[in-house]
């Protein structure tokens, strides 16, 4: 009977609850969709702290399917890799990760700033093990050495 009874009050409770989470996370989904419109596009490197940590990229392309890559002067690829937003938190969330290191864990865990047609962003890398980061902490202010790197982006116009 006592089992009965848990099972009735879980059922009765259980919609609640779920009512509850999703429109928390339908409104979190329609920020984030929100975001990578504004987000997705061609950004020139205007400024990169330390110098030299971009590997002579001079542009990022950020993708609506969370995809991105960077290019070269030639707009030859350098690498690519898939990103996250989450411009819920304060700092703004972006972490993003390469192809080539998804095979070993290796993650960069990031905060940005989009202001019109200038993006900021830094981050630093580390590793997850066994769900455990190995690494700095994500940074909460865009300056080294919080930062392993700090990059100013301008967005590019239609044939630049």
């Amino acid at each position: 009977m006592k089992s009965l009874m848990f099972a009735l009050v879980v059922l009765a409770v259980s919609p609640r609850a779920m009512a509850d989470e999703s429109p928390t996370k339908n409104a979190k989904s329609k920020d984030i969709e929100q975001s990578l419109e504004h987000f997705a596009g061609s950004w020139e490197i205007v400024d990169v702290q330390p110098l030299g940590s971009t590997k002579n990229a001079k542009r990022l392309v950020f993708r609506r399917d969370r995809t991105y890559a960077a290019l070269d002067a030639n707009a030859q690829e350098l690498w690519a890799g898939t990103f996250d937003l989450d411009p819920t938190t304060e700092p703004k969330i972006w972490d993003h990760r390469s192809n080539e290191s998804k095979a070993t864990g290796g993650d960069a865990l990031g905060i940005y700033k989009l202001e019109g047609d200038k993006l900021k962003v830094c981050c630093v890398v580390g590793v997850w093990k066994d769900k455990e980061w190995t690494g700095k902490p994500r940074p909460k202010e865009f300056k080294l050495p919080e930062a392993d790197v700090v990059l100013e982006l301008r967005r590019v116009k239609t044939g630049e």
